[in-house]
């Protein structure tokens, strides 16, 4: 018939397999490497060693012959010492979780029970905690009654942590934390006034399942978390794409061209008509990049810097001119790139002096990739200055942060008070076998 001996030995190997099954959980379904995985494939390891060796010790316990002997004696040590280092292990755990949440580490603490971990494993070396007699039989030392006690002042400690923090753990997080704190330190003083069932290895069995499952919910919830912030960054970068166009759609603009057309209409009908298909096209293309996140052929934008400026000219023909020089195509760009560089050329350069000036657009290639050059003769700039209503360099900004981030090409501008302002965009080609 099974006696107390078999019981303990079943509850051991079945703690042994469930341990290994949650390592393996741990490792293939929890992708994020994180510290506290880490520790808990680690707590879990160690729980496997102390189940496992003091199963060990368990069947070879009263038995005679070498093997036994070793058996039993390194099977208790091992499965000790690793109880130990268990409770530190779990007190990191807790101590990153609190910090993890928005407390503080308690970094002393956790170093102190490390130490504690420490000297309780070298006493068990020395035979402070038990003895095996003659006969091969387990016997508590006379240092056993320092287990218990080390194991309820570190819980006690740790729940009072626990406790203490529970606004940034909230409630569900402080019953995990405060059950695999408690339940050994219930279940260590059982056992510590009766012999039996290995009530210990149970309660920590219990506690890494609770451990588990609140490490699970806090991965999901960080998850989700994480997921409503990239959601939120897409909104907010697609507000800023749609802002950057519609800056582009600038009001003087619109009705500077609105005025010419309506004149035209009076005056000359074809040419009135030519400023309707331009007007058309140029708005067309502003409205298509709201929602393209890709780079577009240079051609395609040339097209449109070149129905822009058009426009421009139509609606001042005195005052802006205009050259574009294309020598080198097959790249891409971001959507109403050249457009923002071409339109403070016309607005902040040329636009700015009474007599006008000279807007020019080149393409060209070089040994690692092509650039593009806006250049202006009109009132330009210092650079070093602060503009007056902090707004006169945003679609630079802006040109400057696409251009990195979609094609990892880089804007510069130079300028000079009286002369005029040149803006060079860099693109590097890319690798062989990608579309451009």
């Amino acid at each position: 018939m099974p006696d107390i001996r078999d019981l303990n030995i079943s509850i051991e190997l079945w703690s042994v397999a469930f341990c290994a099954v949650c390592i393996v959980c741990c490792l293939l379904l929890v992708r994020e490497k994180s510290r506290l995985r880490t520790l808990i494939v680690a707590g879990l390891a160690l729980e496997l060693v102390a189940a496992g060796c003091d199963a060990l010790a368990g069947v070879f316990r009263g038995q005679e012959g070498q093997l036994a002997w070793v058996a039993t004696h390194v099977g208790n040590a091992a499965s000790f010492i690793a109880c130990f280092f268990l409770l530190a292990t779990l007190t990191s755990y807790l101590c990153m979780r609190i910090e993890d949440a928005g407390g503080p580490r308690y970094r002393r603490w956790e170093v102190a029970v490390w130490a504690l971990a420490v000297v309780m494993g070298v006493l068990t070396l020395v035979g402070a905690h038990f003895y095996i007699d003659d006969a091969n039989v387990y016997h508590r030392g006379v240092g056993y009654w320092m287990i218990p006690a080390y194991v309820v002042a570190v819980n006690g400690v740790n729940a009072v942590l626990a406790l203490r923090t529970r606004r940034q753990l909230g409630a569900t997080a402080l019953a995990c934390m405060l059950f695999y704190t408690l339940a050994p330190v219930v279940a260590a003083v059982a056992q510590a006034a009766f012999y039996g069932v290995d009530l210990v290895l149970v309660a920590a069995v219990l506690g890494f399942v609770v451990i588990f499952l609140e490490m699970q919910a806090h991965a999901y919830s960080t998850l989700a978390e994480r997921t409503k912030e990239l959601a939120r960054a897409r909104e907010q970068a697609a507000d800023d794409r749609i802002a950057a166009t519609v800056s582009q759609i600038q009001p003087h603009f619109l009705f500077n061209t609105l005025d010419t057309i309506y004149v035209l209409a009076g005056e000359d009908s074809g040419a009135a008509r030519k400023a309707i298909a331009a007007f058309s096209r140029y708005l067309s293309t502003n409205l298509e990049s709201l929602n393209r996140t890709t780079p577009v052929p240079i051609e395609t934008e040339m097209g449109h810097v070149r129905t822009y400026l058009e426009l421009e000219r139509t609606t001042d023909p005195d005052r802006v001119a205009y050259e574009i020089d294309v020598q080198a195509t097959g790249f891409r760009v971001p959507a109403l790139s050249v457009q923002t560089l071409a339109e403070n050329a016309v607005k902040h350069g040329i636009g700015a002096r009474a007599e006008g000036g000279t807007v020019r657009v080149r393409t060209r290639e070089i040994a690692d990739g092509f650039v593009v050059e806006v250049e202006d003769d009109g009132a330009g700039f210092d650079p070093d200055a602060i503009p007056a209503d902090g707004r006169a360099h945003i679609g630079i900004e802006n040109t400057r942060t696409r251009l990195a981030a979609m094609c990892g090409g880089a804007l510069e501008v130079a300028s000079v008070p009286g002369e005029g302002t040149l803006a060079v965009m860099r693109i590097p080609k890319q690798e062989e076998g990608i579309e451009r």
